[in-house]
């Protein structure tokens, strides 16, 4: 059966990957499952093997980092730094940088945008918003930045390729940016510095890595959650590999704080560290998982009557999936908070990459 041994088109693999994304499993039995399974679907229903319950509570030390949210406005305003604030209304976050001649605002997510003038008057009262600094061109992220068209003299900062981006986009509440750059490039205003460096961990075309070397403070968005596993595929990265090199460049930086844009919780060195241990887990998981899939897909194929080679495919990628999300699982538990949550997808995406590649 030489024509099954490898299947290497390229045509396949992509057709194969878009197949390979659904969580369920092929080879189970016609009857429920009899315990957990993570990567299945999540049940409501109370006596289901993967009933919501099921998987592992958020652990309490994450839950005590998380900041109390002001009821009446709906947000969390923290001074980092003296004139360093940063924005959270629990799920993403923004911060804003008070200088002398005026505010630099980083980041304007459309969940809570509207509510960032009032915020910024409140803390910074009676200074002007001067610019406003894109990280990414990620609507969730800058798609409330409308909020502010009518700020007179406002400049808006971002690379050029994201320039390029907003241009094309079809979603509204962006403001196309007034001053861009291609390599590093450095703001001030009213004495301080803001230093930003173009990057590769997670949009499709450039992410910044913004940088107050004074206040010893980062930003780079859609990396790391704080104290937990990443959202799926790894925050949704374009790039498993780019990403995978993120952890060695922003520890280059000297750092107290993180802002990496989700969670209400600012990230420290610390987390970064557990972030690359829990990345690097995986990666090594899945790879040695790949090392028999050449084996293991014949071996199913056979078992298939050598009938449906996408389904013996698919079947091969969710078994070795299983494998690694089961002892990744086991050695993070309690470590990370959300783990039984994501792992499964943080598998897959190395295994598809491994593929690919």
């Amino acid at each position: 059966m030489k024509a099954f041994e490898f299947f290497a088109s390229a045509v396949f693999w992509v057709g194969l990957s878009t197949v390979a994304l659904q969580p369920t499993y092929s080879m189970a039995e016609d009857e429920a499952p009899e315990q957990l399974n993570t990567g299945d679907d999540i049940s409501l229903t109370p006596d289901h093997p993967n009933h919501f319950k099921a998987f592992a509570p958020e652990l309490p030390e994450m839950l005590a980092r998380m900041p109390a949210i002001d009821p009446e406005t709906g947000l969390h305003v923290s001074e980092v730094k003296p004139g360093l604030f940063y924005v959270t209304e629990g799920v993403y976050q923004s911060a804003f940088l008070a200088t002398d001649d005026g505010v630099i605002v980083f980041d304007a997510p459309p969940s809570f945008a509207h509510k960032l003038p009032a915020a910024i008057s409140e803390h910074a009262p009676g200074k002007a918003i001067r610019f406003l600094v894109y990280s990414h061109g990620h609507h969730d992220h800058i798609g409330g930045a409308h909020v502010l068209a009518h700020v007179e003299g406002l400049e808006v900062v971002a690379h050029a390729d994201v320039a390029e981006s907003i241009a094309k986009s079809w979603r509204p509440g962006f403001l196309a940016p007034t001053k861009t750059y291609t390599g590093p490039y450095e703001l001030s205003l009213g004495g301080e510095k803001v230093e930003l460096t173009p990057a590769s961990f997670h949009a499709e075309d450039v992410d910044t890595i913004v940088y107050l070397a004074k206040q010893k403070f980062v930003m780079a968005v859609d990396t790391i959650t704080p104290g937990e596993a990443p959202f799926m595929n790894f925050g949704a990265t374009s790039d498993v590999g780019a990403y995978m090199t993120f952890f060695d460049t922003i520890l280059e930086y000297e750092f107290d704080h993180i802002l990496s844009g989700h969670v209400s919780v600012l990230g420290t060195r610390e987390d970064v560290i557990k972030a690359r241990d829990y990345a690097q887990d995986v990666w090594q998981t899945a790879g040695a998982g790949m090392a028999t899939f050449l084996n293991r897909f014949n071996a199913t194929l056979a078992e298939f009557e050598y009938k449906n080679a996408n389904l013996a495919y698919r079947a091969t990628i969710e078994a070795v999936r299983r494998d690694c999300a089961r002892d990744v699982i086991d050695r993070w538990t309690g470590k990370l908070s959300v783990v039984d949550v994501w792992a499964d997808s943080h598998c897959q995406t190395v295994i598809l990459y491994n593929i690919m590649h």
